[in-house]
């Protein structure tokens, strides 16, 4: 019996509804983002950060400019009193003009003593040289030296020589140098007769620079007769700068001078110890 009643029941309500199908959504690929399409996200845009322009300053170019001419400048000065006044002036400047593989170097320098107000001696050194390179380790060079030395009794001396140049340690912070050539003097004397013969020009050069602007230097030459072995002289000079600030330096400089043959009348060796302050430009 309950089975026919449930089956009077299914028949009254009818067949289950049935859902349509859903349509396929079309769409065009065209006025989709390009991240829709390949399924990847976008590249992050590339930002050019501007360079600044290099300054003159810095270029290589301008500094091998500024290399091309140095400069020096430097002047000492004592003064005593007492029994006797004495004044003692000295002065000396240097410029080298290096343009590619030749070098251009003049320097010049003056002492002075005066004595209660009377120059007692007075000594002038001009020198012009010129070097070309040849290769990494020498080069050619050729200079005049002009000297004027009442010290030594020296009234005009013309020095002139050439020969070659020898770079054994070149580099920082220290630089050897040796020179060898022939040259030719012409000495007038305050007494006695003049020198003019030909010589034998040795010399060595040695700088230690061992912070910046803060240097030892060492410069010893001799020059020889080369018809007479006992006529010489050896000159050297060592000097110790110390930097006080971007332009100017103390320099403490030691010279002697050696004549085995001196003019009559004065000592074969003279000496000079000074302090100045120096320039560079």
């Amino acid at each position: 019996m309950q089975d026919a009643v449930w089956i009077v029941l299914a028949l009254l309500q009818g067949p289950a509804p049935v859902s349509p199908a859903p349509l396929p959504v079309v769409v065009d690929s065209a006025i989709l983002p390009q991240t829709a399409v390949t399924g990847r996200l976008p590249a992050p845009p590339v930002v050019q950060v501007p360079v600044p322009p290099r300054t003159a300053a810095a270029t290589p170019t301008a500094a091998r400019r500024q290399e091309l001419v140095k400069g020096k400048a430097e002047l000492s000065y004592v003064s005593t009193g007492g029994t006797a006044s004495t004044q003692t002036l000295g002065t000396g400047a240097e410029a080298v003009f290096a343009p590619g593989l030749w070098r251009l170097e003049s320097r010049a320098s003056f002492l002075r003593t005066r004595t209660d107000g009377t120059v007692r001696a007075r000594r002038l050194t001009g020198q012009v040289k010129t070097a070309r390179k040849i290769g990494d380790r020498a080069e050619l060079f050729a200079r005049g030296t002009y000297l004027r030395n009442t010290f030594a009794g020296i009234d005009n001396s013309v020095d002139g020589a050439a020969g070659v140049t020898a770079l054994l340690i070149k580099g920082e912070p220290q630089r050897l140098s040796f020179d060898s050539g022939l040259g030719y003097i012409g000495e007038d004397r305050t007494r006695g007769p003049g020198r003019y013969v030909a010589t034998m020009d040795l010399g060595v050069r040695h700088q230690w620079e061992f912070t910046r602007r803060n240097r030892i230097s060492n410069d010893a030459s001799v020059k020889a007769d080369v018809e007479r072995a006992s006529d010489w002289r050896l000159s050297h000079v060592a000097a110790l700068q110390a930097a006080l600030n971007a332009v100017l330096a103390l320099k403490l400089s030691h010279e002697i001078t050696y004549r085995n043959e001196p003019v009559p009348g004065f000592t074969k060796a003279d000496t000079v110890a000074a302090a100045a302050i120096v320039a560079t430009f």
